[in-house]
């Protein structure tokens, strides 16, 4: 650990909380934020952190629980926990998580933007996508997501006419970013109704090309449909997973 007590510098940021593993993830969080932690350095063991914090081992390992959930820091087996680059994090509002095999915990996810695509459409989700405007101009974007060691596959879709900034913005400064929470941030629309369907399919060729498996893999395809507390549509979104991976909580 470093020379400086991390608790120390940061307490003072963070308001007081009664419930001991929350203040000290909160200490953490801002001791992260505030560059204590580079980007990708090892964090800290729950004995090591011990040392610097006035914390029994149940709170401290509560805590770092918290920071694993909400996509903050990554255990990797056998070499420790590790930071999560920012420009990689999954935040929240979640709209689905990846559990764990003892389902104790959600998997950080990390992502890849891949391509950006300009779609036309007269499938049912676009229509309903479209809604009633004449204008709408969809894009999907694909992403690679990361949940530890199991990879699968995202496409978003949205109309760029409303939310321009999906289109108009770098590749590379969409890595990590919640689309769900962009959208919320950016032009203050919250996808209050959500609905999923799921079914079992055969990956497509493209969807097995990307995640470097079997043309003839088994998964599962998810739909998503974000929509306002009005029906107003925000976006559609479709998940492909490969067969043998983690259960997915939506």
């Amino acid at each position: 650990m470093k020379s400086d007590n991390f608790f120390e510098l940061y307490r003072a940021r963070v308001s007081e909380n009664p419930v001991k593993h929350e203040y000290l993830k909160e200490v953490l969080v801002a001791a992260i934020e505030g560059g204590y932690w580079q980007d990708g350095d090892k964090f800290p063991t729950e004995q090591e952190m011990a040392e610097a914090v006035p914390f029994s081992l149940g709170t401290i390992q509560k805590a770092v629980g918290s920071l694993v959930s909400e996509g903050f820091v990554q255990r990797k087996r056998g070499s420790g926990t590790f930071i999560i680059p920012r420009e990689k994090r999954l935040g929240e509002p979640w709209i689905y998580q990846v559990l764990s095999s003892d389902g104790t915990r959600f998997i950080p996810m990390t992502s890849t933007v891949l391509r950006r695509i300009q779609v036309e459409s007269d499938a049912p989700w676009a229509r309903w996508l479209s809604g009633d405007a004449s204008d709408c101009v969809i894009v999907r974007l694909d992403r690679k997501i990361d949940a530890e060691e199991y990879s699968f596959i995202s496409q978003y879709f949205t109309d760029v006419t409303r939310f321009p900034y999906l289109m108009n913005v770098s590749l590379d400064d969409l890595r990590g970013e919640n689309f769900v929470k962009l959208t919320k941030n950016i032009y203050k629309v919250s996808a209050s109704k959500v609905v999923h369907t799921v079914r079992t399919i055969v990956l497509p060729k493209n969807i097995a090309g990307d995640l470097d498996v079997s043309n003839r893999t088994y998964g599962t395809h998810v739909e998503i449909m974000g929509s306002t507390s009005t029906g107003q549509p925000i976006f559609y979104q479709q998940l492909y997973l490969p067969a043998g991976g983690p259960r997915l909580y939506i």
